[in-house]
């Protein structure tokens, strides 16, 4: 008992050296369950919604009145926007290509002509299908608003003819949404658990002075500890891809260029996350749990690759704004899925390229902090 008690105390004693790396494993469990406590919810709200009234009679302005009404949708408007441009179902299609938007509806000249007729009046919904799960639930929604619609207006069964179209997935498959998702989880992971081990590494190994005296700057150490990484993961980055593209099939129906620079741009985020996290953390055990923190997680939750962001909480919502897989999530199923063109991602790419910038910055500025004090 005495020989097994000296091996406790000692494992002990292994444990409370290492405070950092404990922390991670008691917060860890607590982040998880704070996430998945808020994110895990089906319901969507705000579905970003425009109505195309060519009818313009009561019954069809009643029936876009009840539609704008429901919880679940919230009128597609801004203040740049002709009211009349509701009309141009060329603009319509532009705004859901770009995103901006997951359906519209289009109320045709015949339509309350022909309700409580037959045929029955006719009626277009237009649906997002880049995300088969969101699709399939907005296309319940209409249903659900149609049915009671259908129930007060007419003795028919089937006073309306609703003609469907899923713009970018016609098959509603879920590997041409997950996929591409993953491809940018992964992508942010993998770079940033590449840099996370760089000084942290030489701290273990005590070669971090040697650094120290270089006659480098630290934004020169920084950066060329950054850019042979970034080799790397643009390698890894172009090997998972293709990967994705043909073995699971996912389309490709954008400009691979586009793609190819904003994954740059993104690539560069996570090196640069990476880098910083290293210069915080005193080993690389503890380099490594921390990066998986900061870059798996959010990446799944939180950036909108597997629940919408509309259906998180307020305050995980104003979170995933600084989480980098929440634009580039954007980015590459509009490439990929919807053929997106450079400028509806003019926005995404300069926040990312801010985060890289600010990432870098500060990395550069605590390793000078760590040279001052040769620690």
């Amino acid at each position: 008992m005495k020989r097994l008690k000296a091996v406790i105390i000692k494992e002990f004693k292994h444990i409370l050296r290492d405070p950092r790396s404990l922390a991670v494993v008691f917060i860890m469990p607590l982040v998880q369950i704070l996430i998945f406590g808020h994110v895990l919810s089906f319901d969507l709200k705000k579905i970003e919604t425009i109505i195309i009234d060519y009818d313009e009679t009561s019954l069809s302005r009643e029936l876009a009145q009840r539609l704008a009404a429901s919880p679940y949708y919230e009128l597609y408007s801004s203040p740049k926007e002709n009211p009349a441009a509701w009309k141009d179902l060329h603009r319509a299609e532009q705004l859901l290509r770009s995103g901006k938007i997951k359906q519209f509806i289009i109320i045709p000249a015949s339509f309350a002509r022909n309700f409580n007729h037959n045929p029955p009046a006719p009626l277009g919904m237009t649906i997002d299908g880049s995300d088969s799960n969101i699709a399939n639930r907005i296309y319940q929604y209409n249903e659900r608003i149609l049915t009671e619609f259908s129930l007060k207006k007419s003795d028919f069964p089937n006073p309306i003819q609703v003609n469907i179209k899923m713009f970018f997935n016609p098959e509603i498959s879920s590997p041409y949404f997950i996929i591409p998702g993953l491809v940018a989880v992964l992508m942010v992971m993998i770079s940033a658990l590449l840099t996370s081990l760089s000084i942290a590494r030489e701290k273990e190994a005590g070669s971090i002075h040697l650094l120290f005296i270089s006659p480098l700057s630290s934004a020169e150490i920084i950066l060329g500890k950054t850019i042979p990484y970034l080799v790397v993961a643009l390698l890894d980055g172009t090997i998972i891809f293709l990967f994705a593209r043909f073995w699971f099939g996912v389309p490709f129906r954008g400009s691979l260029t586009i793609l190819f620079l904003f994954s740059l741009i993104y690539l560069i985020c996570g090196l640069s996350l990476g880098i910083l996290i290293s210069t915080v953390a005193a080993t690389q055990k503890v380099a490594m749990m921390v990066a998986l923190l900061a870059t798996l997680l959010p990446s799944l939750f939180l950036s909108g690759f597997i629940f919408p962001l509309e259906s998180l909480s307020p305050i995980l919502q104003s979170f995933s704004y600084i989480v980098p897989a929440t634009y580039f999530l954007r980015i590459i199923r509009g490439v990929t899925l919807k053929g997106a063109t450079l400028s509806h991602f003019i926005f995404e790419g300069s926040i990312l390229g801010l985060m890289s910038l600010f990432l870098l910055t500060v990395a550069s500025l605590k390793f000078q902090s760590m040279r001052r004090s040769g620690q």
